[in-house]
């Protein structure tokens, strides 16, 4: 549960779910980035950082240049941990132990008579 609770706060900042957004196109270097959200290197690195410490990006260095794109395989098991938690809170009924419950719960049984 930790894990997917880091993966939404690392994606609940405005642009890193930018840069998110665009590396779901394709692969991309720093500077594209850069250009196309109109920030400055350095804040785009710190959120890439961030992103990649998550394990939702990964990097691949040609020459001077790093290339960011997305780690699917990541991203895959924090999709299926997520769909598998709302899986287990969907079948799970946790009992009312207040008495405000129990009297939807018998207004509702005397309506199906």
């Amino acid at each position: 549960m930790e894990e997917l609770c880091s993966f939404f706060k690392v994606l609940s900042d405005e642009t890193r779910c930018q840069i998110f957004s665009l590396l779901l196109s394709r692969e991309m270097c720093v500077c594209e980035i850069v250009d196309t959200l109109k920030l400055s290197q350095s804040l785009i690195s710190h959120h890439l950082y961030h992103l990649k410490m998550a394990g939702l990006v990964k990097d691949r260095r040609e020459g001077v240049w790093i290339h960011y794109s997305i780690n699917h395989e990541k991203l895959n098991e924090y999709k299926l941990k997520f769909l598998q938690g709302l899986q287990k809170a969907a079948s799970t009924q946790i009992p009312c132990k207040f008495a405000c419950c129990e009297v939807e719960v018998a207004a509702g049984a005397k309506q199906a008579k």
